[in-house]
């Protein structure tokens, strides 16, 4: 979620000086957890970082791509946040299952 969140938020905003910290609190993340959110952001070549301001990596294909994220994210966002925690869940459960002390 916080890397969808994330790029849409900057995407909206291009001319806005992005900052770690500024983008955690738009989008209700934790600073580590934004941190590692947009690293693969920059990873996937969709951001950009200089000087510890997140810009986007513009392109035509980015910029199509993100369009269409954000069309659906709109759209579908009660079914798109449900499939994200019900991976969530299952990861929790299974994690759980087989944690120490499970097979004894």
């Amino acid at each position: 979620m916080a890397q969808i969140e994330a790029l849409l938020l900057i995407w909206s905003s291009p001319e806005e000086r992005w900052g770690l910290r500024q983008i955690a609190a738009r989008i209700y993340a934790s600073d580590a957890e934004t941190e590692s959110a947009l690293a693969g952001l920059c990873t996937d070549g969709l951001l950009v970082c200089e000087g510890g301001v997140f810009k986007l990596r513009t392109s035509a294909e980015n910029a199509e791509m993100i369009r269409r994220l954000q069309e659906v994210y709109a759209r579908y966002l009660v079914a798109v946040t449900d499939v994200i925690h019900s991976k969530s869940r299952n990861m929790l459960r299974a994690a759980d299952a087989s944690g120490p002390g499970k097979d004894q």
